[in-house]
């Protein structure tokens, strides 16, 4: 059976391992301690009870010995001391490992390393003492321990007890089956605290991937409400923000086609039909063949300007367009655009000026770019100032010490103010400003472009209007470091 590659099952299945993993170690590990606990425990038990009786047969033992008591006196005294524990059976050696007396009603053989090395470690042992867990005569598991019984110091005798390692073990045992159940326990709750932290993982995931499905199908209006850790609420909002702006450059986009196609409809449509005029006999009359021809050359010359802006446009946005920067006098750019544009302002009869503060800082700029926003923005306010108008060229320190502002400043008709948001927009053109009678149309780029350009120079550029009072175009640029 293949199992789910969901990062859910992913993420449920890793916290069950790491469950697991932790407790079978544990538990092998507090098994291990468990079982040589109880084996420590029977072992220290079984050495005392071995001790104390020992102490009680220094003088019985003695008393044999000297011939005034029977053997079986020191039987008789085991048995009653060990009356209450059924299971446990011991034996008397003599010094030379003989018996003297043992639980059973029959003596085992002379002790040596193979039946009871138990005693003879206690008889070699500093300690006096000898453990070992063996089989007994019958093949089951038990603890033998035997220690010296001594008068003084002589050695008077050696006693040996033994206890089968059953109960111990069997108690051993149902510990750990009680830890095995807990494990079980605890396991089973981590697999239910890692299902639900999987949950709570995975479903803002999942909500993220169903949105990016739903947007890759075109719903470029879909969000996601930020939930989940930290981390997975940014991830959202970065969602929400990447589809915003998406759906935002999707709707320029179309604006922009649909605005570049009406521009280039009215040209194409020009050229076509006085094409089709000179094909039809407009040809025979001189004049108006060569009106027709002046007029088609002007649109195919407006046709290539506007094609020429599209691309340097395209390029700036791209960020294809950096030119060589240096240090840039501004009042000198000012007044060349300024000689530029006098003669043609004067033959439009509008009033040019130009006023340039002194000491002005220098920027690091292109010089062909920044040029360019001057000839737009002053081209632009000859174009929508009418005849008897003025318009005037300010260069002075910006707002912040560290910038330098260019204004154009024209009486023309002004703004409304629900068209000043959009008049850096492609093809934008509010119908209140529209250019005087006779006055050519440009490619409706102009202020985007100098928006671009202003924009990759590290400045920014702006408009104030009111209508009847005219318009200000601003453009604030960085002074060089």
């Amino acid at each position: 059976m293949k199992l789910s590659r969901s990062l859910n099952t992913r993420l449920v299945l890793s916290h069950l391992a790491v469950a697991l993993i932790s407790i079978i170690l544990m538990a092998a590990f507090a098994a291990r301690f468990i079982f040589q606990a109880a084996l420590a425990e029977a072992e220290h038990n079984l050495q005392g009870l071995a001790f104390a009786a020992g102490n009680a047969l220094e003088l019985p033992i003695q008393e044999v010995n000297e011939g005034r008591v029977d053997v079986s006196y020191i039987k008789d005294l085991l048995s009653r001391m060990f009356a209450d524990n059924p299971e446990m059976e011991f034996t008397v050696y003599r010094p030379d490992g003989f018996p003297m007396a043992d639980s059973s009603d029959t003596l085992p053989p002379r002790a040596n390393r193979v039946n009871a090395p138990e005693v003879i470690e206690a008889l070699e042992s500093e300690l006096g003492r000898g453990i070992r867990i063996r089989d007994n005569a019958n093949g089951v598991p038990t603890m033998y321990i035997a220690v010296l019984i001594q008068r003084e110091i002589e050695v008077t005798g050696i006693l040996r007890l033994s206890i089968p390692m059953a109960p111990t073990q069997e108690a051993a045992r149902r510990s750990f089956l009680l830890l095995v159940a807990i494990a079980l326990i605890v396991t089973a709750g981590v697999s239910m605290f890692g299902y639900v932290l999987a949950n709570n993982l995975a479903r803002p995931i999942q909500v993220l991937t169903r949105a990016a499905q739903n947007m890759e199908q075109g719903d470029l209006s879909v969000r996601v409400k930020p939930s989940g850790p930290e981390e997975l609420e940014r991830l959202a909002i970065a969602f929400n923000n990447m589809a915003s702006r998406l759906q935002s450059n999707v709707n320029e986009l179309r604006a922009f086609v649909a605005n570049a196609s009406h521009e280039l409809r009215t040209p194409l449509t020009v050229v076509k039909l006085r094409a089709e005029a000179l094909r039809e006999g407009a040809l025979e009359d001189t004049d108006v063949a060569l009106r027709f021809l002046g007029e088609i050359e002007t649109e195919v010359d407006r046709l290539v300007r506007m094609v020429n802006d599209l691309l340097d446009l395209s390029r700036m946005e791209a960020g294809l367009v950096g030119g060589q920067r240096a240090r840039l006098n501004l009042g000198a750019v000012a007044r060349e655009v300024y000689e530029t544009f006098n003669i043609r302002a004067a033959r439009a009869e509008v009033a040019l000026s130009l006023e340039v503060e002194d000491n002005l800082p220098p920027i690091m700029g292109n010089e062909d770019q920044i040029r360019r926003v001057f000839y737009n923005l002053v081209e632009n306010a000859i174009k929508y100032t009418p005849c008897g108008g003025r318009v005037e060229m300010l260069l002075r320190r910006g707002p912040n010490e560290n910038t330098v502002r260019l204004l154009v400043r024209d009486t023309g008709p002004g703004i409304a103010p629900e068209h000043l948001p959009h008049v850096f927009e492609r093809f934008y053109r509010a119908e209140t400003t529209q250019p005087r009678p006779g006055v050519s149309r440009g490619s409706g780029l102009g202020l985007a472009i100098a928006k671009s350009i202003v924009e990759n120079h590290g400045g920014e550029i702006g408009v104030s209007s009111q209508i009847g009072n005219g318009t200000t175009f601003w453009a604030d640029l960085p002074a060089a470091v």
